[in-house]
């Protein structure tokens, strides 16, 4: 595919010319003269005696979606199924037929609806004046991604990605959300990086996960990915304490002492795996080895704290059901708020390791 070319959208209708190439999104112009965002997997490439036959079949998809699009009163009722295997959804308002509100806040989450016959639905939830194209997928243990979905959306709108089994969800906890948000007038763009998404499968049969929501008239999971109201609360966050360590400067109003070099801080690797703290494992329960393996985690990082020892432990917990790393995750986050951690190194560990700074 090249600039020049005219393409045709798979997921929608009509088509255009592309302007140009931006990585994996192609701006297509339309036959209105509107430049349309749009992922390249979404594109094909026609010639001229087929786009003439294209456009017809166009013109009569657009006749067809028209009645059900004048019925559409509430956006967020519209709800389309973006399962790729499936037939594509009412594709939205060209750029010609509806203008976008003003606006600049943005809030996009996942929702699961309440499991049935052992399958839950997962609904992508775009509230917010933007348009949205979006990729949906699941990391399977090779640290590949099985995609689930991906297309464009419209602002305050709602759509089913994928009914998802429940025994499937124990395999693939971890979700990849890319979103690239867009208007058809003046728009303030939003940079949103991919979010990678952790579901623990037990929030299904937890009471109180499933709550009431302004989406749907079913309790729902939600799960928000980007919110503007989370990035003003960073940019905050960071100003107040760049304002306060200016003021601890200007208070001790001394001469500046030499720092020595900064060394890069030593690492210790702590591996939790069962086999490495009893001989039996067979002879243990399983809530008796995730006490066991607690206990390890617990003993060694209050060894450190205590030694003051700083730079970096990195506990390998392995991946199995996830109960360990949550575990110890929130282990951290309630017992040690002050330490900071994330991931390991994929390369080394792939996700089975957790990585804590001790400063």
């Amino acid at each position: 595919m090249k600039i020049g070319d005219k393409v045709r959208f798979l997921n929608d209708v009509g088509g255009g010319e592309v302007l140009r190439i931006e990585g994996k999104v192609v701006i297509v112009c339309d036959e209105d003269g509107f430049e349309i965002p749009t992922p390249m997997a979404s594109l094909v490439v026609v010639n001229d005696d087929r786009a003439a036959a294209g456009e017809r079949k166009a013109e009569a998809q657009r006749a067809s979606f028209s009645a059900a699009r004048q019925a559409d009163v509430n956006p967020k009722n519209r709800v389309g199924d973006a399962n790729l295997t499936d037939a594509p959804e009412e594709p939205p308002p060209s750029a010609a037929a509806s203008t976008d509100a003003p606006g600049e806040t943005y809030e996009l989450m996942l929702a699961f609806l309440p499991p049935a016959n052992e399958k839950t639905d997962l609904y992508l939830l775009n509230d917010s004046p933007y348009r949205a194209l979006y990729s949906v997928g699941m990391y399977e243990r090779d640290g590949s991604v099985q995609p689930l979905a991906q297309g464009q959306m419209e602002g305050d709108s709602k759509l089913l990605i994928n009914t998802l089994s429940i025994n499937k969800l124990r395999d693939f906890q971890t979700f990849r959300v890319e979103v690239v948000l867009y208007k058809n007038i003046s728009y303030k763009p939003q940079n949103l990086d991919a979010a990678d998404v952790e579901l623990n499968p037990l929030k299904f049969f937890r009471q109180g996960a499933f709550v009431e929501n302004e989406f749907f008239d079913d309790k729902a999971l939600i799960i928000r990915l980007f919110s503007s109201e989370a990035v003003e609360k960073e940019k905050i966050r960071n100003v107040s304490a760049e304002e306060i360590k200016e003021a601890m400067k200007q208070k001790n109003d001394v001469l500046p002492v030499p720092q020595k070099p900064e060394e890069y801080p030593e690492l210790e690797e702590v591996d939790l795996h069962a086999e490495m703290l009893v001989n039996d494992v067979h002879k243990f329960s399983a809530g008796e080895l995730l006490e066991l393996q607690m206990s390890r985690f617990t003993a060694a990082l209050e060894n450190a704290l205590s030694s003051g020892r700083k730079g970096r432990i990195v506990f390998i917990h392995g991946i199995g059901s996830g109960k360990l790393k949550q575990e110890l995750r929130q282990c951290l986050t309630k017992t040690y708020p002050l330490i900071s951690f994330q991931d390991a190194s994929f390369r080394e560990y792939g996700y089975g390791a957790t990585m804590v700074f001790l400063g």
